[in-house]
């Protein structure tokens, strides 16, 4: 859908120091193979500091460099892919009470690695039907941490990173205005995260192992086949980002910048580079090889990154690309409307991340 009166207002991060793939090789923690194909450098490790904690630590970021205060805020979006500290409880209003504190209504978004982009999808109607220069404060947070996961080997084709994301979105300007979001889903994909030979369980984690989300793809894509997967794949996530292009009344050779998910390189090139007939130079490909996967803010993070950096320029067109489980896909054009400068105290996380 095509917007108007929206903008980007702020964006944070919390971003824990990198674990070198190298090292997670030689302890026998990651394939030789895989680290060779992947061109994986690193991945973010927090030791200790809980997802929420970082989503919290990255909502205060992005509320200071927002210019808006906490009574602006008219919606608290947290969104996640996996375990966020303790089961059955509400971590949105956790972040919410160490960010912005008042009644706003505060909603948690389990939508796997396409929830940050879903969350910036569904403010946008929320802010536009409520009073103007309101403001949405969005979060991620992620920390993939045994025993119950394996960030080198859980999954095929990319390793997974912590760390916490957040955007302010708002009415009446902003550092960035968003043309368009679009977002879609194709529930054949349900079955591909699902471990159908299993069947469900009575509560998490019960075989006492790391998830083995690899085996899951593979049994699916061999039930499937392995040619049609890809193609009906590849075919919604075209009709989706030229959904968004058309909406915003733009083209994909326009596009200054592209925010893609932080993958394995081969992963990336089937998934989302052939598909859509684009360069892998036109991405933060070189920062998110260090970053390493961070599950719903891979969007968020990447774009905050371009800001901190210095690459992006007034009028500059970037398109974010979000893809999750189930499958679903969210895209969204945004036109860059000033530069700030967020150099001094983040100096160091950018020397940290190259």
């Amino acid at each position: 859908m095509r917007w108007n009166d929206v903008y980007i207002a702020g964006l944070g991060t919390r971003l824990p120091s990198p674990e070198p793939a190298e090292t997670a090789v030689s302890e026998g923690r990651y394939s030789a193979q895989e680290f060779k194909d992947n061109e994986l450098l690193s991945v973010l490790v927090s030791e200790e500091e809980p997802a929420v904690d970082m989503a919290a630590a990255a909502g205060r970021q992005a509320m200071a460099r927002s210019g808006r205060s906490a009574e602006d805020v008219r919606l608290l979006l947290h969104a996640h892919t996996y375990h966020q500290g303790e089961d059955l409880w509400t971590p949105a209003t956790y972040v919410q009470q160490r960010t912005v504190g008042g009644g706003a209504p505060s909603v948690q978004l389990n939508h796997a690695c396409d929830g940050g982009m879903v969350s910036l999808h569904l403010a946008i109607p929320y802010l536009l039907a409520g009073p103007a220069g309101g403001a949405a404060l969005l979060t991620t947070g992620d920390r993939f941490a045994p025993p119950g996961f394996d960030r080198w080997s859980s999954d095929i084709g990319l390793a997974f990173g912590d760390g916490g994301t957040a955007v302010v979105a708002a009415r009446g300007g902003g550092i960035a205005r968003i043309l368009a979001t679009h977002s879609s889903s194709d529930p054949y994909f349900e079955g591909l995260y699902r471990d159908t030979e299993r069947g469900f369980t009575d509560a998490p984690h019960l075989e006492g192992t790391p998830l083995d989300l690899r085996g899951r793809k593979i049994r699916f894509a061999q039930r499937e086949g392995v040619d049609a997967v890809i193609d009906r794949l590849s075919a919604a996530l075209v009709e989706n980002v030229e959904q968004v292009l058309g909406d915003a009344g733009v083209g994909m050779d326009q596009m200054a910048k592209l925010v893609l998910p932080n993958l394995g390189k081969p992963l990336l090139s089937w998934q989302l580079l052939a598909p859509l007939k684009i360069d892998l130079d036109r991405s933060p490909w070189e920062w998110g090889r260090r970053t390493g996967h961070l599950g719903a803010g891979d969007q968020f993070a990447g774009l905050t990154y371009l800001f901190e950096s210095g690459q992006l320029r007034r009028g500059d067109l970037v398109l974010l690309v979000g893809v999750g489980i189930g499958y679903c896909w969210t895209t969204a054009v945004l036109e860059v409307q000033s530069v700030p400068d967020w150099s001094g105290a983040d100096a160091e996380t950018l020397r940290v991340l190259g």
